[in-house]
């Protein structure tokens, strides 16, 4: 099978269990079946941008819309999580999440409710209609339905407009009685029957149903709150019913004060230090078992409102939360051998070679497990059957022994680096090798710097790249701009069209930013977000070289988003003569590392108060970060995603979905050519040139 026919074969795959779990009630595949499913296809689409297509399952929503009832618009984007299935995962997002805002992060965790998603739209203290989640734009009008949902109040005490979201569900003892005595037994769980009861076509048998409701966000028309826990307390107070369970974790002290507010609000609530997090995570695998309704993770939030908006949304899930899933799918294998990886940062990673064994729909022949405290942990050494599972992100992982083979003591981690022979030195729960020439890192560095997120060097793939590195043609990234390609010429594989290919690459990624060269340096910390924050605040790497070889922790720590963890990666890594003389050499073969400072004064800033939507393709912006990059430049702001806020929508080709709540939203609709027109007429009276001049000059720009 072709990765394009794999590809097909996912989306209806997916598209099938979509159409049955939303509109059927009828569940044909478990939801770690689905979430495998559903990440293998991201991850193919993201390898293979060729195969993109608007109408993918990864390109929206699911939907549950039925097309016998009524559909409505929501006022708010009705937005999926993003899921994790282990403590060290979801230790990995708060880590990253804090390493953006240090000192000031406070988490909710809450049970995720296994029933069926609604919004409730309220207006002048009365339920005006009610919801399904839909494809997160539009959903079914079940009004009427929810009408006869007895904890549902009808009149609320705020009279403001508010839309406040959802989950319908049936109590496991409501549920076996009614499936026994009305339902024939043909409901397979809870959360298919409220989810059929829902949605039916007379409300008058609704009412038969158990129905319940748990509530957990609200939405103002005018924003009301500086915080989740203040959201959650406003639902309570005007009568809806929020769960008692609620976690409230946090990296600063917190007083007695908000300590009582918390336990009153929720009986059953746990405050603690985010440290305690994990714990509670563990404690409520035990306590799902005692509760009188089903539910399939924990959600853990931002409370804080104001950090939420600069954490911002993709188009599929908000990045201030996560869904922690209790469940993922398992097999039963042995263990054949272990291997140890070096990453580009020097951390060696030890993976599992296992018999294959099918899982989730696919043969499974290696599994990570993690680091050393984690091989002693689980006692494993070859010989044992073990259970692997597959995680959220598609990378299978072993989870226990089951059977302990004839190796009785565990299996013992390598001293030195199985690359370079260097010692190990361990930081954290993390084995790393610190030699900076280990061939391993060098080459991971290479891939890392070319990739098609960084650098996007399209003909210098990971395969050339190691073709290159282990014939010593290209050893560091500088060599990518210094090597004479022709000198390949005549061997295998590598013919004139090629290496005219490669050169043109090459050549091409000189035009990439100061901030994507940055980011794409592979420097430990030092991502897309942080190299944004380093430029935006020091517009040229001469000026991060001066500041760091000051080695004052405080000037940048004072940087918002910098912690000090991340201020310290930047010291070290500017005070190392080695990447100075990288950088001396990318400069001097034409990489950009500096932007010209900005001033209001001197930038037209037409664009000012402007909030763009950038969708579809463009036969003059490649990548469409392109006109993104000069909506910025021009002082408009860029989403990730149509809102209310929206103001204008960028509109190329196969815009898709993007371009129907725009119009929705009553957003400005602006095509290529008119955007480029724009650019050109509000330009063009601010230097004094000629116009064919000026027009060259902003063509030039746009390309």
């Amino acid at each position: 099978m072709t990765v394009k026919e794999e590809i097909i074969a996912l989306r209806q795959q997916i598209a099938l269990a979509q159409r049955a779990y939303y509109v059927d009630s009828n569940s044909i595949m478990s939801d770690v079946e689905f979430d495998v499913l559903f990440d293998k296809l991201s991850k193919l689409e993201s390898e293979h941008p060729e195969f993109y297509d608007a109408n993918s399952p990864t390109a929206k929503i699911g939907s549950d819309i039925d097309n016998e009832l009524p559909e409505r618009e929501h006022s708010v984007p009705v937005l999926s999580l993003d899921k994790c299935y282990s403590a060290e995962d979801m230790l990995g997002w708060i880590k990253r999440t804090q390493d953006k805002f240090p000192s000031q992060i406070e988490l909710s965790i809450e049970p995720k409710i296994d029933g069926s998603g609604v919004v409730l739209y309220y207006d002048n203290g009365e339920l005006q209609y009610a919801l399904t989640r839909g494809n997160g734009y539009i959903g079914n009008d079940i009004t009427a339905n929810v009408k006869t949902i007895r904890n549902i109040p009808l009149k609320i005490s705020y009279t403001g407009k508010v839309a406040v979201r959802g989950e319908i569900y049936i109590t496991t003892k409501d549920f076996e009685e009614y499936n026994k005595n009305y339902g024939d037994n043909r409901y397979a769980n809870p959360r298919n029957l409220a989810s059929g009861c829902s949605r039916r076509l007379k409300s008058s048998e609704v009412a038969e149903c158990p129905l319940r409701i748990f509530v957990y966000e609200c939405f103002p028309e005018n924003q009301i709150f500086s915080s989740h826990l203040e959201n959650m307390i406003f639902m309570k107070e005007n009568g809806l019913p929020v769960n008692s369970y609620f976690g409230f974790f946090t990296s600063q002290n917190i007083n007695e004060e908000l300590r009582d507010k918390i336990n009153r609000a929720f009986p059953d609530s746990t405050i603690g230090n985010l440290q305690n997090a994990v714990e509670y995570l563990l404690k409520f695998s035990q306590i799902r078992k005692t509760l009188d309704y089903d539910i399939d993770g924990l959600v853990i939030k931002v409370n804080d409102i104001a950090l939420r908006e600069k954490l911002g949304m993709t188009e599929h899930h908000p990045r201030w939360a996560i869904a922690y899933k209790f469940d993922a799918p398992t097999a039963q294998t042995i263990l054949k051998g272990v291997t140890f990886q070096v990453g580009r940062g020097g951390r060696i990673t030890p993976v599992a070679l296992l018999q294959p064994v099918e899982l989730a729909g696919s043969v499974i022949s290696r599994a990570t497990l993690h680091n050393e405290d984690y091989i002693q942990m689980l006692g494993i050494n070859i010989g044992d059957t073990v259970n692997i599972s597959k995680r959220g992100d598609v990378i299978p992982a072993v989870e226990e022994v089951v059977e302990k083979g004839e190796n009785i003591e565990p299996l013992s981690f390598p001293e030195k680096c199985p690359s370079c022979a260097s010692i190990l030195v361990k930081d954290g729960a993390h084995h790393f090798c610190a030699n900076s020439e280990c061939p391993k890192k060098m080459l991971g560095r290479l891939q890392y710097f070319a990739g098609r997120s960084q650098m996007n060097i399209e003909s210098l793939g990971d395969k050339t790249l190691e073709f290159l590195f282990e014939n010593n043609m290209i050893i560091q990234i500088s060599d990518i701009y210094t090597f004479d390609f022709w000198k390949l010429l005549g061997t295998e594989g590598y013919g004139e069209k090629k290496i005219r290919n490669i050169f043109q690459s090459v050549e091409e990624s000189k035009k990439n930013p100061f901030s994507v060269v940055l980011a794409s340096l592979g420097l430990k910390d030092i991502g897309g977000k942080a190299a944004e924050i380093l430029v935006n605040n020091f517009h040229s790497v001469d000026k991060i070289i001066e500041a760091a070889q000051k080695k004052n922790l405080q000037f940048f720590t004072d940087i918002d988003g910098f912690g000090e963890t991340l201020a310290q990666s930047v010291i070290d890594s500017f005070n190392d003569e080695k990447l100075l003389e990288q950088i001396k050499i990318l400069k001097n073969v034409g990489l950009k590392f500096a932007e010209d400072e900005k001033n209001e004064q001197e930038t037209n800033l037409f664009l000012s108060g402007t909030r763009w939507v950038v969708t579809g393709s463009f036969a003059t912006f490649k990548p469409r970060e392109k006109a993104a990059e000069l909506i910025k430049k021009y002082g408009g702001e860029v989403l990730s995603s149509v809102s209310g806020k929206t103001t204008h929508l960028l509109c190329g080709e196969e815009a898709g979905s993007k371009l129907e709540k725009a119009r929705s939203v009553g957003a400005n609709i602006v095509d290529e050519q008119t955007f480029i027109k724009m650019i050109e007429e509000n330009t063009a009276s601010q230097e004094k040139k000629p116009d064919n001049v000026k027009k060259a000059e902003v063509q030039l720009e746009l390309f």
